[in-house]
């Protein structure tokens, strides 16, 4: 009958201390070896542990047949004293999180609270004075720690009772009923914070979840912005190394033609004509960088060959070619071809402008079995201008993607050599 009062009154004191309803901000993950509270009650749990207190007192008075006015009085006294730390001292061991001042606070209160059985003299609920500490001893300790205090609550009811009564039966009669109102409300109170608990560690993860997607669109969003920004700098370089030389060899020879039209109309002619096949090799290059653009496919055509045809085309501008492959040509990768062919575009397009030559040296080495060598060179004048606004700036980011090296030198008045080096 005493079992099922205590589990009553227990389960009573469980649902009041814990809402169905937690706030997220009244739950904190333990960190280091001594937890913090993982569930700070708020004013329901102050009103619940004074109520039940209150109740107990009231029973008990009921069930006092003698009592002096100052045990009345002491009982008052401690029990206002009891209820008071039990609010104010509870809540400041829940927002400190301290281990000692959580111990220090269940010393105090067991001190109170044994007092306070004493002088019931075994009359009324006295065995409720002394739980509300259980559901605490929960939420302020570890479990070691837990065990350890509700250990001496219990010796501190048990010797309470047996000094006031005298009686080792009377004890005997009530230890079991208030250890299974301890074992009751440390099972349901323990369930109610790891459930709490675990809700707080889903609402973390959903929150980093959140984050992490917020983050993953930003770096969408800055791979979708460089990706074009990259697309961009392509096509620049594809229209300035790829049109942009045979544009270079077409007004050259057009200007070839209109300073001796007047005299030597059969050589201007000549000149125009191969100046009209150099348009038709720029377009023709136009729809190869527009079909590479579309399906990304490499040319049918060998590296080799592409960069002889243009030596070839130096002819046309009255500068004798030279081209020697060295060493055992081999396959390259796609985009190691095309930096190739583009740099050989630019270094023989500055060569027409800048160089004043009549002899032109390309190299193509395969000596190195880890990297190609391509290196033009010229008879000329020489210049400390290469080009240097996009066509440089191109070269070198075509270069440098594929890890390569670019050496530029030029001679005023001597020569211009340019060296580029590409893993492959």
């Amino acid at each position: 009958m005493h079992i099922r009062i205590v589990s009553r009154i227990a389960m009573g004191l469980f649902l009041d201390i814990f809402p169905k309803k937690v706030s997220a901000d009244s739950i904190v993950i333990p960190m280091n070896t001594y937890e913090q509270p993982a569930i700070r009650t708020g004013n329901g749990a102050d009103l619940a542990f004074a109520a039940v207190v209150l109740m107990a007192y009231f029973v008990t008075f009921s069930s006092l047949h003698s009592a002096s006015r100052l045990d009345i009085l002491a009982m008052i006294g401690l029990g206002i004293a009891y209820i008071a730390t039990g609010i104010y001292g509870y809540a400041y061991c829940s927002r400190a999180g301290k281990k000692l001042f959580s111990i220090l606070y269940f010393v105090i209160q067991i001190i109170l609270g044994g007092s306070i059985v004493y002088l019931s003299k075994g009359a009324g609920l006295h065995l409720l004075i002394l739980l509300p500490l259980t559901g605490h001893s929960v939420i302020l300790l570890s479990s070691i720690w837990v065990y350890l205090i509700n250990f001496v609550i219990l010796g501190a009811y048990s010797f309470a009772l047996q000094v006031t009564t005298g009686s080792w039966d009377y004890v005997a009669a009530n230890v079991p009923n208030f250890l299974a109102g301890q074992v009751f409300i440390i099972a349901f109170v323990q369930m109610a914070v790891n459930e709490e608990r675990a809700r707080k560690e889903v609402e973390k993860l959903v929150k980093n979840l959140s984050e992490a997607n917020l983050q993953l669109r930003e770096y969408a969003d800055q791979i979708e912005t460089l990706t074009l920004t990259q697309e961009r700098a392509r096509l620049a370089r594809e229209i300035h190394d790829g049109l942009g030389h045979y544009l270079t060899t077409i007004n050259m020879q057009l200007q070839a033609a209109m300073a001796i039209i007047h005299r030597d109309k059969k050589r201007a002619l000549v000149t125009l004509t191969n100046a009209q096949m150099m348009t038709k090799e720029a377009l023709a290059e136009v729809r190869r960088s527009v079909f590479e653009l579309r399906e990304t496919t490499e040319y049918s055509e060998s590296v080799i060959d592409k960069i002889r045809k243009l030596t070839e085309n130096s002819k046309l501008l009255n500068i004798i070619p030279e081209f020697e492959v060295l060493g055992e040509p081999r396959h390259l990768r796609p985009a190691v071809e095309l930096a190739l062919y583009r740099v050989a575009q630019e270094g023989i397009s500055n060569i027409y402008k800048h160089a004043g030559a009549s002899k032109l040296w390309v190299t193509l080495d395969f000596s190195d079995l880890d990297a190609v060598l391509l290196e033009i060179r010229d008879n000329g004048v020489g210049s400390v201008q290469f080009d240097e606004g996009f066509g440089l700036r191109g070269l070198q980011e075509r270069v440098g993607l594929l890890n390569g090296r670019i050496k530029i030198e030029t001679t005023p008045g001597y020569r211009f050599v340019l060296s580029v080096l590409i893993p492959g």
